[in-house]
């Protein structure tokens, strides 16, 4: 579980910045939608933002 929380942090990253480098891209925007939805699924959360700070908490622990 860790390391698959590990890699969806490091691709919502990754896709985080793409979006940043080009936000008018449809494609990096789904990627990071879909980055947050694995992250969502895999924390049991039903919203990004609690997602992702619970698997960054998971992975520092």
């Amino acid at each position: 579980m860790r390391d698959d929380a590990e890699k969806a942090l490091g691709l919502f990253f990754e896709t985080r910045l793409r979006l940043t480098a080009a936000p008018a891209d449809p494609e990096a925007r789904r990627a990071l939608e879909d980055s947050l939805f694995t992250l969502c699924v895999l924390m049991g959360q039903p919203c990004a933002p609690e997602a992702l700070h619970e698997a960054v908490q998971y992975t520092e622990s």
